[in-house]
């Protein structure tokens, strides 16, 4: 869903950083269910919430799903999936500037706690596959 800077509320940034939270503990329990499968097969497994920036209101703040896929230290691949990122856009083009005119927005997750395990699973579920 998007947000334009109007709707930044402290009540909207605490939603962010809960949806944050709950999906870090998402991936805790998923991580703990295929670790040793990932082990047997010699493969690590990496996920976490990466964000960047201080201020998810601020342009360049993104929080994103990471699943990693690593083997002797090497990563093999990844899943990425966005739960927040802030941008600046003049003329729906994304712009580091401050231009006349640009606009802040920002994109919280749509899918459900659900349907972002099954991506998830889904996608480890095809990597022991191989």
């Amino acid at each position: 869903m998007e947000y334009t800077a109007k709707q930044f509320t402290p009540q909207l940034e605490q939603h962010i950083h809960t949806v944050e939270k709950s999906m870090q503990e998402l991936l805790k329990s998923i991580y703990a269910q295929y670790k040793e499968a990932f082990k047997k097969k010699g493969m690590e497994l990496s996920v976490g919430v990466i964000r960047e920036g201080e201020n998810p209101f601020q342009p360049g703040y993104h929080a994103t799903i990471h699943v990693g896929i690593l083997e002797k230290d090497e990563f093999l691949d990844g899943l990425f999936i966005p739960v927040w990122h802030c941008v600046r856009t003049f003329w729906g083009i994304r712009s580091s500037r401050k231009l006349p005119g640009s606009k802040i927005t920002g994109e919280l997750v749509e899918e459900t706690e659900e349907e972002i395990t099954k991506e998830v699973v889904g996608y480890l579920e095809m990597q022991l596959e191989d």
